[in-house]
């Protein structure tokens, strides 16, 4: 790397850590790292290990005692047709008043009763719509693969509610591995961050689900899903979110590489270029005193 790159990096790495302080301070608790155990509160654990993960491959060196830093990660999602891209930029939530029997307290099939802290009402929220094949072989073009972790997302899920449509015994799936899946949204909430209530979109044919990854839309899920031959379910309410914001400029066809999230590992879901990453990380650092603010609210689709 060269001495522009590090320096870049490092600028980086700070203009993100300043961001995610100011949300801090602004009544939203961090959840910082990778890991899978939530903690009292239902947000993600702290990171572990000396460096950061992606987009970051260097060291990071905001000299926090848990750095900010390796929170930051990016995976490709759909809207309205189009592939975009989202910015994380801090762990899952999962509500604990929702029992769960896997260690991120998180689970699928009763929607959560509280909203984040640092939230005041589940309006200030848009839901995200994940597609899960539940057929072998599994496509292979999925932006969250099985068994490759998904940044800011938790790596074991209690689905023991949906054991009658699984056709499996409750006690095997109380603590099941993250199943892979795509991502759909209905807003963009103008390119601010927000806390994303995660609903699941089971899909049981192969057919259907190419239509799905096909359509890139949520009105493509809709019209599957209204029809019962389909093998496509109505969204399942969880107890889980996810925090991020869409990038703007984002409307292309490229997908985001996918790998794991391990820090240390310094995964290789990264933004595609050193610019890109500056501009996000401004983009983070400019929408912090946008979180509380009014926002626009057009016509969003919900559950």
């Amino acid at each position: 790397m060269s001495d522009i790159s590090r320096r870049l990096a490092r600028v980086t790495a700070l203009g993100s850590a300043l961001a995610l302080s100011g949300l801090a301070t602004g009544g939203l608790a961090l959840a910082e790292g990778a890991g899978d155990t939530a903690d009292a509160q239902g947000f993600g654990p702290d990171p572990t290990g000396g460096r950061t993960v992606q987009p970051l491959k260097n060291q990071c060196t905001t000299g926090e005692p848990q750095d900010l830093c390796r929170n930051i990660g990016v995976t490709d999602g759909w809207f309205q047709g189009k592939t975009i891209k989202f910015l994380y930029t801090q762990n899952f939530f999962c509500d604990p008043a929702i029992a769960s029997g896997a260690p991120s307290k998180c689970e699928a099939g009763a929607k959560y009763q509280n909203v984040p802290p640092g939230t005041t009402s589940a309006k200030f929220t848009d839901p995200l719509y994940i597609p899960v094949p539940l057929f072998k072989p599994a496509p292979k073009a999925l932006q969250c693969p099985a068994n490759v972790p998904c940044v800011d997302h938790p790596t074991t899920i209690d689905l023991s509610r949906l054991a009658a449509a699984l056709k499996m015994p409750a006690s095997a799936l109380k603590n099941t591995e993250l199943p892979g899946h795509d991502h759909i949204i209905t807003d963009r909430n103008n390119n601010r961050p927000e806390w994303w209530p995660v609903y699941v979109v089971a899909v049981t044919d192969p057919g259907s689900f190419a239509k799905i990854q096909e359509g890139k839309s949520f009105d493509t899920v809709k019209k599957l899903a209204a029809n019962p031959n389909s093998g496509v379910s109505q969204p399942i309410p969880t107890n889980t979110f996810l925090w991020f914001q869409t990038l703007p400029g984002t409307n292309g066809s490229t997908p985001a590489p996918s790998g794991a999230v391990a820090a240390g590992g310094g995964g290789t879901q990264s933004l595609p270029s050193a610019g890109l990453v500056t501009a996000a990380a401004a983009l983070t650092v400019g929408s912090v005193g946008a979180v509380a603010m009014s926002r626009r609210r057009n016509a969003t689709v919900r559950t």
